[in-house]
């Protein structure tokens, strides 16, 4: 079968979806995994601070926070097309699915954008000291984390092209869905941990 040679649904496995398939629960499993390590993180990121004499430590000044505001809000509305085209392709709307996805990751592709302006203008890098060195990571770990929501969703794009995807099959959808979900609720934790606590608590 030719790239170019449409799928019919004949030519695929039949698979279960949601949380009867051993892929929804794998990703969920990576996902509690996931979570661990940013806890860790944050752990580390308070640890550091009941340690130091100021902080952000070195004399910098805390986060500016109008614009990771403005890219906090615009990850979290990319969560409500990711929904809609989750629930299109199981309503076998896969126009519409392809559609909601593509607007969904052109607001992470915005996210990506404006992080990178955001720290093209920060005053410490990674080797500065205890405190660019937890918000480099932090922040690098989490942006590896959009980036690979991007490349599931561009894979999934593609499959929908060829029709891979309809309201019986379409578990792949799913599972990049939550963790799709998972990057942007992760977020909640790390932007009150990064922006809002040393702007108003520290």
């Amino acid at each position: 079968m030719s790239i170019s040679t449409p799928v019919t649904r004949v030519d695929l496995p039949t698979l279960v979806s949601g949380s009867r398939g051993t892929g929804w629960w794998g990703i969920l499993l990576l996902l509690v995994i996931e979570g661990t390590v940013f806890s860790a993180l944050i752990a580390s990121y308070f640890y550091y601070y009941s340690g130091a004499p100021e902080w952000p430590l070195g004399g910098f000044d805390p986060p500016k926070l109008l614009l990771p505001t403005i890219n906090a809000f615009i990850l979290w509305t990319s969560v409500v097309p990711a929904y809609l085209a989750d629930r299109a392709v199981r309503q076998g709307e896969i126009g519409h699915f392809r559609v909601l996805r593509f607007g969904a990751t052109l607001l992470l592709v915005a996210f990506l954008v404006i992080k990178a302006v955001e720290f093209s203008g920060v005053d410490y890098m990674w080797d500065s000291n205890a405190y660019g060195s937890i918000i480099w990571t932090i922040t690098g770990l989490h942006v590896a984390h959009v980036i690979a929501v991007l490349l599931k969703t561009a894979s999934t794009q593609a499959l929908a092209f060829r029709g891979f995807w309809d309201e019986y099959r379409h578990l792949t959808v799913q599972t990049t869905t939550l963790y799709w979900f998972f990057v942007a609720g992760i977020w909640v934790p790390l932007f009150a941990t990064l922006y809002l606590f040393p702007n108003f608590f520290a």
